[in-house]
């Protein structure tokens, strides 16, 4: 499918190709089925990621990245779209901020304020700037909420988690590193469970990183009320059959109310479920 056809209800193949295979083959949690780019995220399909990423444009992909600036500097690879560079925790919150500030990248930083005898001392920061744009930015934001809703992160429902969140699971080669990033629209955090001399930890960043992500949330967030994610001005929404990708019709068994750039909704009707 092209890159000006691409929607989040799309419904894609998750079939290795030339160019989506090893790794990424591994990571199709025993669905031979081709679902929507939702499901496909919620569900760490790989396969799907590395067809998007080539749908776009590998050195697309790249180019922002270089913009967000966080780990080692991407090549324009299939494999750019796994995430296969070296980053640490600290920088994967940096880039993981765009979320929920709807594409801006404001800089974490330790020091929040200097006060000498009462009286604020002025220190240089770094002034956030905009590197994606807040509808799309909206669109992807929306998305990683199914990974916790159905998804890979399902555990931290399960475990009682109930506010609205967003987040993605993360599994290193070899199961040698577990990762989970997840956030709120007022708090974000990143869990990296790996050993210290590289060897294998054996656990997926579901059985080992959402675990104590949850936890912590949890505990962090007790008391505060669910707050939902702003949406952006040219965002509209629309009931999809979760099959087809198509306008949901009466009789449509799983509907869901996506979200879409305006302009780009769905404008045919499903068949596959009409009477």
């Amino acid at each position: 499918m092209g890159s000006s056809k691409t929607t989040v209800a799309g419904v894609m193949s998750v079939r290795p190709s030339a160019c989506a295979r090893s790794n990424a083959a591994r990571y199709t949690n025993g669905l031979n089925t081709d679902p929507g780019c939702r499901r496909a995220l919620a569900l760490s399909r790989n396969i799907a990621a590395v067809k998007v990423a080539e749908s776009a444009g590998y050195e697309q992909v790249a180019a922002l990245w270089r913009k967000i600036g966080a780990g080692t500097p991407p090549h324009p690879y299939p494999s750019i779209a796994l995430g296969v560079f070296e980053a640490t925790p600290f920088e994967i919150a940096s880039a993981y901020m765009l979320f929920p500030n709807a594409g801006m990248l404001r800089p974490l930083r330790t020091i929040a304020r200097i006060i000498d005898h009462g009286k604020d001392l002025a220190f240089d920061t770094t002034a956030p700037r905009q590197v994606a744009r807040k509808d799309t930015t909206f669109l992807v934001t929306n998305m990683l909420r199914s990974v916790l809703n159905e998804g890979t992160g399902a555990g931290a429902r399960a475990a009682g988690f109930t506010l609205d969140a967003a987040g993605k699971s993360g599994t290193t080669n070899d199961l040698r590193d577990a990762w989970f990033v997840g956030f709120t629209p007022e708090m974000l955090t990143v869990v990296w469970i790996g050993l210290d001399d590289n060897q294998a930890l054996g656990l997926s960043g579901s059985q080992a990183a959402l675990p104590i992500w949850t936890q912590f949330m949890t505990r962090a967030l007790k008391g505060h009320s669910s707050q939902p994610f702003d949406i952006p001005d040219g965002i509209v929404f629309a009931d999809i059959d979760r099959d087809t990708g198509k306008l949901a019709a009466p009789g449509c068994p799983r509907i869901f109310h996506e979200a879409f750039l305006a302009g780009t909704t769905p404008t045919e009707i499903c068949q596959l479920h009409s009477f």
